[in-house]
């Protein structure tokens, strides 16, 4: 308290000691050497305070100005960062997405393959079985016609013995050519049936 009053009183001093050098110097009085060099003195310290005081205000705007800015840095920045992360996420999300529909999408095929491959498999045995049932009638087929031919031979023979047992009375060396037929016969049945059995072979 009595440092500041005591200041404040040493200021009030000066200020009336710098009015009269003022006043004397506006009435065209010449100041002392002295007088001079405290008023030079008080001009140059108040300018220098003045001074002072304008560049602390300048600072303080510059400083008020680069931490306006670096805010606005930082605002930007957080925006920026939060837009790239935002991105990032959608990007990666897509990227699962992809691979999701891809790993379906093969899953779908695979299943799609086996299916396929089920009903070639399918397929073919039922053309293997179709084939098989179509020998075995073939077979059967053949089988029935050779019995039938068969049969047919046999009745044939039957008929021709019958026919020369009713020509009984005519000459001996009449007689002995159907047998000879007979003979003829039997042994084209047996060609026939070689013939037949190869061919099912074949």
């Amino acid at each position: 308290m009595v440092e500041s009053a005591l200041i404040a009183s040493l200021e009030r001093f000066l200020e009336d000691y710098l009015s009269r050098m003022a006043e004397k110097l506006a009435k065209g009085e010449r100041l002392t050497h002295a007088e001079a060099a405290i008023l030079l003195a008080a001009i140059s310290q108040r300018e220098t305070t003045h001074l002072t005081k304008r560049i602390d205000q300048v600072r303080g705007d510059l400083d008020g100005k680069i931490q306006d800015t670096n805010k606005k840095i930082d605002d930007l920045k957080t925006i920026v960062m939060m837009r790239f992360e935002d991105t990032n996420r959608k990007i990666d999300d897509t990227n699962r997405r992809l691979d999701d529909t891809r790993t379906g999408l093969l899953s779908k095929m695979d299943d799609t393959n086996k299916r396929i491959e089920d009903t070639n498999r399918k397929i073919e045995d039922i053309r293997v079985e179709l084939l098989s049932k179509i020998d075995d009638t073939n077979r059967r087929i053949d089988d029935t016609n050779q019995k039938i031919e068969d049969t047919r031979v046999e009745l044939t023979i039957e008929d021709r013995g019958h026919e020369s047992e009713n020509r009984g009375h005519q000459p001996q060396n009449r007689r002995h050519k159907p047998e000879n037929r007979g003979h003829e016969n039997r042994t084209t049945i047996k060609n026939r049936r070689h013939q037949q059995k190869n061919r099912r072979h074949e």
